[in-house]
Formats: C-alpha cells, sequence, structure tokens
C-alpha cells in the first residue's frame, strides 16, 4: 500500500514539491520455466569411492528451473538491483550446481558398485540424482529444479589415475573371460622379457614360466591317460594349477586383499 489517499493526494505532496511521499515499487516476476545450461570450467577432482583413486572430471548439461515462491526469490536473489536477468541468474546458479556434481556422481557409483569411469552407462539416474541433491539449494532462493539433465561426462585420458584404473578392469576381464589363455599371454609376456634381457630378472620369470609350463603340460599328459582309464575324468592338479594362477593375478591387480588370497589358496590346496 501507498498511503495515498484520493483528493487529499495533491495537498499532501505540496510540502513535497508536487511528489508523494508514498512511493512502492512494482516488480515483475516471469515464473515460466526457463531453460539453463550448466558446465565444469575446470575438471572437478572426485575420488573414485570404488577404487579410492582421485579423477579430474568434466561434465556439462542443463536444467529447468521456476519461480514459485516470489517473495523469497526477489529478496534472496533481485535485492535492490533494478534489473536481474538470465544471464544474472545463470551467474548465480551455475557454481553451486558444480559444487553438487562430485556428490551426486559418487552416490551413483556407490550404488551401482561400478568405477567411475562407466557413470556415462547411468546418465539418467545420474541425472535424477542431480535433480535431488540441487532441489533443496534452489528453493531458499524460492526456485524449483523442474528437470535436471546430465549430458556427457568424460576424463582426460592421459590422467595416469585413469589409465591405472583401466589396466585394473582389463586385466580383471581378461581373468573372468580368458580363462587359460590369459595365463598363456601373461607366459608370453615373460617369454618376451626375457628375451629383450635375458640376464636380467625377466630371465628368472621366464625360467619360472616355462616350468609353470612345462608342468601343466605334463599335467595334461597325465589327463590324457587317466582320461582312457577313468573316462575322461578332469584331475583335480590341473584345475587347481589354474585356479592358483587365476587368483595370483586377482591379488596382483589389486582386486582382492592378501588375506582373502590366502584364505582362497587353502580352500584350493584342500581340494586337491
Amino acid at each position: 500500500k501507498t498511503g495515498n489517499i484520493p483528493v487529499l493526494e495533491k495537498l499532501v505532496n505540496l510540502p513535497f514539491g508536487g511528489q508523494t511521499p508514498f512511493t512502492a515499487e512494482v516488480v515483475y516476476v516471469n515464473k515460466s520455466v526457463i531453460n539453463m545450461t550448466w558446465g565444469t570450467p575446470a575438471p572437478i577432482q572426485i575420488e573414485d569411492p570404488k577404487y579410492h583413486i582421485t579423477l579430474g572430471v568434466r561434465a556439462f548439461g542443463n536444467y529447468n528451473i521456476k519461480v514459485i515462491d516470489s517473495k523469497s526469490f526477489v529478496n534472496t536473489v533481485v535485492g535492490t538491483q533494478h534489473k536481474f536477468d538470465h544471464d544474472g541468474v545463470d551467474k548465480l546458479l551455475k557454481p553451486m550446481v558444480v559444487t553438487r556434481l562430485s556428490d551426486f556422481i559418487s552416490e551413483v557409483v556407490l550404488k551401482n558398485g561400478v568405477p567411475i569411469t562407466q557413470i556415462s552407462q547411468h546418465l539418467e539416474e545420474a541425472s535424477s540424482a542431480g535433480k535431488t541433491k540441487t532441489q533443496p539449494d534452489f528453493q531458499k532462493y524460492g526456485l524449483e529444479v523442474v528437470d535436471f539433465f546430465i549430458q556427457s561426462i568424460n576424463f582426460d585420458q592421459n590422467d595416469p589415475n585413469f589409465q591405472k584404473i583401466q589396466k585394473v578392469l582389463t586385466d580383471k576381464f581378461e581373468i573372468e573371460t580368458m580363462g587359460n589363455m590369459y595365463q598363456q599371454k601373461r607366459m608370453l609376456d615373460i617369454g618376451e622379457a626375457a628375451a629383450n634381457n635375458p640376464g636380467g630378472s625377466a630371465g628368472e620369470g621366464m625360467s619360472a614360466g616355462m616350468g609353470l609350463g612345462m608342468g601343466m603340460n605334463m599335467a595334461g599328459m597325465m589327463a590324457n591317460m587317466m582320461g582312457q582309464n577313468q573316462g575322461g575324468a578332469k584331475p583335480a592338479g590341473e584345475d587347481a594349477t589354474a585356479r592358483l594362477a587365476k587368483l595370483k593375478s586377482l591379488l596382483d591387480g589389486g582386486l582382492i586383499t592378501q588375506e582373502e588370497f590366502d584364505t582362497k589358496k587353502k580352500d584350493i590346496l584342500n581340494s586337491i
């Protein structure tokens, strides 16, 4: 209310140079849905909750907002400014989104039990988490997040930590899908290293690899002999050797602990 009184208005205004002392400001607030974009100006350092390795993450996307509480919006955002447009809102809100980025990415990674490098396979779920995480921050300004989208999440391919995680995943894939072929690959790697350095430790590794190979070949010969007498039953020793080799690879790759390795090793040896 301005306090202006009809008829008496001119008399009241005389001491004030003909201008009313009861002024008022009219603020127009656009309450339609507005589309905003967001992105990381620089990589955000996020720790992979599965492997505890820190990676630089870049991401971008967009979100839709609308004003649901005009009074809160004007008091907390507009203030004494005569104009507060799209760019002003963007500068205010974008840092809040980027700050919450690590929270909702880590949440999705933990929930699905995947390394952070595979988060792109769960963009829809990460977008939903992003909306949930940013909503309380926006509500303080009288705003509501209508939609939130992550369009892309990427990493520096040359980052040593990124390459470390990729190597662990590759080794794990080889162990799980290639079985004995992985053992042969490891033996070939040892042989190649020994050929490049006959007098070094790689040569000793080759000798050990050859010994393992001979042992496995002998086990195979025994399997054929026993197969003729026992209907082709697979010797437990050969299976145990393969399982022990896989178990050692898992330990070397950091996928299991030393305690888990020792326990499983004991179980395998007891089964022979």
